[in-house]
């Protein structure tokens, strides 16, 4: 028997791995898939995009680390890396502040990762959807995410730039060995749910994000940060997909 079935995500037909939750193909207006597979293993700087590249590099640090497509992985893989050099470093990816994604049009943000080496000391890996780039994801005005703060347990957390959950956590703790599935079902602006590998995670907290117009669009962002110190990192990015209504 197949692994795929069908079933509603947030209101419209999506059919999903019945294996690994994966949702395979949303059948939305608005559909952003990116699986990293090909030749360009580059991605440009922030500041120097390039036509035909849907993401760029935010590098911060000298020794520096890097955000780059590994070499012949399977399915296609992305990864951002911090050094152990003490000093500021970040290493995200993201649409160079391209904001495309609207949580009031019902957006879902799903990525698979694996957090190849555990963040330590106060490095910090992010996963989701932000406004803005500011030195640092908990300077970003805007922001609906997953967070991993030196260390591999995993907390979740919205910011509509009035009001700040703060990062709650979810019970799950990835280990470096795990492939792990992020959703982010906004359908319901009001109850912004999280899910690890389908899973719903912190279910006892209501998450709503208030803001509208230009600060409900947003960017994907996943990455590595750290303020100073030795701490390290790497975060796999395997696949991001973001789908929504077209109003």
């Amino acid at each position: 028997m197949g692994r795929t079935r069908g079933k509603r995500i947030g209101g419209a037909l999506s059919f999903f791995d019945g294996v690994t939750q994966e949702t395979v193909a949303p059948f939305y207006p608005l559909v952003f898939m990116d699986d990293f597979v090909g030749a360009d293993l580059v991605i440009p700087a922030a500041a120097s995009e390039e036509s035909g590249c849907h993401w760029s590099k935010k590098i911060v640090g000298a020794a520096p680390p890097t955000v780059a497509g590994v070499a012949n992985a399977a399915n296609g893989v992305m990864a951002c890396t911090l050094t152990s050099a003490s000093q500021k470093q970040d290493a995200g990816l993201y649409f160079g502040d391209q904001r495309n994604f609207s949580v009031e049009q019902g957006c879902i943000f799903e990525a698979r990762v694996k957090l190849s080496v555990l963040p330590t000391l106060v490095a910090e890996a992010v996963i989701g959807l932000y406004g803005d780039w500011a030195d640092g994801p908990d300077a970003i005005s805007e922001s609906i995410a997953f967070d991993a703060d030196g260390s591999g347990a995993i907390t979740c957390g919205t910011d509509d730039d009035t009001t700040d959950s703060g990062q709650i956590s979810t019970g799950v703790t990835a280990t470096n060995a795990q492939w792990k599935i992020y959703r982010i079902d906004m359908t319901d602006v009001t109850n912004v749910l999280f899910f690890i590998d389908g899973v719903g995670v912190a279910t006892g907290t209501t998450f709503a994000y208030a803001a509208t117009g230009a600060n409900a669009i947003l960017q994907p962002y996943l990455g590595l940060y750290k303020a100073s110190g030795a701490g390290v990192g790497t975060m796999q990015v395997d696949y991001v997909k973001i789908w929504q209504n077209r109003s």
